[in-house]
């Protein structure tokens, strides 16, 4: 039989807080919304994640809303919650042993008595026990919902918000998670922190991390940094969008990608630029794939947001600052890439891709601004007068993407993509306008870089093949292994 207690515990009254061996919560909180139709003006969406159930709506204060109705809790359950996640609480169990959590309780159940009521709201028990231990608490259907694509918090009195992909034009949806008090958002952000296998701490009140699903999460405990607990994660897909994908979205013009398909065969620099949430990263992401799938890519960054799973060659360097992201820079460059990526422009680590535009490898990056004179202005203040006018000349092109507004739907779209010719920016594309790309300075440049005579024709070609091609990541390399002969 699984011994749970260490010898002679029995009674699981007045336990002695011994700091959280497993950091659980022994309180239960519910999640439940019992006036739906007192509350929600229309009701947009309904689903369900697990046992729980989400509500889209907008209420009659014409507030959009994100309502999670978990399943129902009496005093009997609440009361068998309580003995059960005490018994964990000063019992032996290491996170290993977590996986085979139903059986653990099975026999804690049995010791404490209580086995008739486990079994009997066995369903209901195991979701909240399995939310607060291995979860992530009241966090946990968010967390799991595929939907959505960020969770904030601002402020511990106010309720958590998510960002839906399917109700972008309401920016942000209010949730019914609300925190009692300024400590109970603590807690959950430190156990976020664990989760992720770093602290936080009054001395050290900043996290930046990655959670185990993959998701960057940021955090703030309180002062000096913040009025109180703060929090965002953001939820990063496991396999990257294709490019084609994005094309059948109406996000990128199928042109526009097959112009990056042959800048990145000639190795020039370009940057994806545009404000906040975007989706710059994700857009790079697709166009980074257009490539030969034996070249050398080294991508550095912050937090792992730009992914190549299938490529054999693709290598990741990681620095928390811009002076480690600029020593992560200066060591990728002595790997020979075929390209340098930095998965955001914010300070010195600039100065590397202009040594590796000098070099001869090719280079890609992300950049906050919102006009091509806003990236001039930035750029001059990060860079050396003569690194400034190398880096200015050698950009290929600046690729602007925005989310924009149509009547009630909010749309990620590639706008406009700039040349530079000379001194001066020169609009090739935009969107629902047309394009000059058969006629670009850039064009001609690629001739070169590429040395084909009939450039036009090859663009045709590649942008057939692109046309040609069926969505999903896996089936864009397939195509790309054979364009290349591999």
């Amino acid at each position: 039989m699984l011994k749970i207690f260490s010898k002679g515990v029995r009674n699981t009254n007045n336990i002695k807080d011994r700091g959280g061996k497993i950091g659980i919560n022994k309180e239960l909180k519910v999640l439940t919304v019992s006036n739906i139709e007192d509350l929600c003006l229309e009701v947009l969406r309904k689903y369900s994640i697990e046992s729980a159930q989400v509500i889209i709506c907008i209420d009659k204060q014409g507030v959009a809303r994100y309502l999670v109705n978990e399943p129902p809790v009496n005093d009997e359950i609440r009361h068998l919650y309580n003995i059960l996640m005490e018994a964990l609480y000063v019992s032996y169990i290491s996170f290993d042993l977590l996986d085979d959590i139903g059986k653990i309780l099975e026999v804690i159940a049995k010791e404490l008595n209580v086995y008739e009521s486990f079994r009997r709201y066995y369903d209901t028990i195991m979701y909240y026990i399995c939310r607060d231990v291995k979860g992530y608490g009241v966090l946990d259907v968010v967390i799991k919902d595929k939907d959505v694509e960020d969770i904030e918090l601002s402020y511990w009195e106010k309720p958590v918000t998510v960002v839906h992909k399917d109700f972008l034009s309401y920016e942000a949806l209010v949730t019914n998670i609300q925190f009692q008090s300024m400590d109970e958002a603590r807690a959950l952000i430190e156990r976020i922190a664990i989760k992720s296998g770093k602290s936080i701490s009054i001395k050290k009140p900043e996290l930046h991390a990655l959670l185990p699903e993959g998701f960057r999460v940021a955090a703030t405990l309180g002062e000096p940094v913040s009025a109180g607990p703060t929090l965002d994660i953001r939820k990063l897909n496991e396999v990257p969008i294709d490019a084609i994908t994005l094309i059948k979205q109406g996000i990128v013009d199928a042109k526009v990608a097959t112009l990056i398909w042959l800048v990145n065969d000639a190795k020039l620099f370009y940057v994806i630029v545009g404000g906040s949430g975007s989706g710059k990263t994700t857009i790079l992401n697709a166009f980074l794939q257009l490539s030969n799938p034996n070249w050398k890519i080294i991508v550095v960054q912050d937090i792992p947001e730009i992914k190549l799973p299938l490529r054999p060659r693709f290598i990741q360097f990681f620095g928390e600052d811009s002076e480690e992201m600029l020593q992560r820079c200066f060591t990728a460059l002595r790997y020979r890439p075929d390209m340098l990526v930095v998965g955001e422009v914010r300070g010195k680590e600039i100065t590397a891709l202009v040594r590796a535009v000098a070099s001869g490898s090719g280079s890609a990056t992300t950049f906050h601004a919102s006009t091509p004179e806003e990236y001039e202005m930035a750029v001059r203040g990060l860079l050396s007068q003569d690194l400034y006018t190398m880096l200015s000349l050698n950009t290929a092109l600046l690729i602007f993407v925005a989310r924009i507004r149509r009547g009630y739907r909010v749309e990620r779209k590639v706008l406009k993509v700039y040349e530079r010719v000379g001194n001066e920016w020169k609009e090739i594309f935009t969107a629902d306008k047309g394009d000059e790309i058969i006629k670009s300075y850039t064009l001609k440049r690629l001739s070169k870089r590429l040395l084909r005579e009939d450039i036009e024709a090859e663009y045709e070609y590649r942008l057939r093949v692109i046309e040609s091609m069926s969505p999903g990541y896996e089936s864009v390399e397939r195509v790309l292994k054979r364009f290349y002969g591999l």
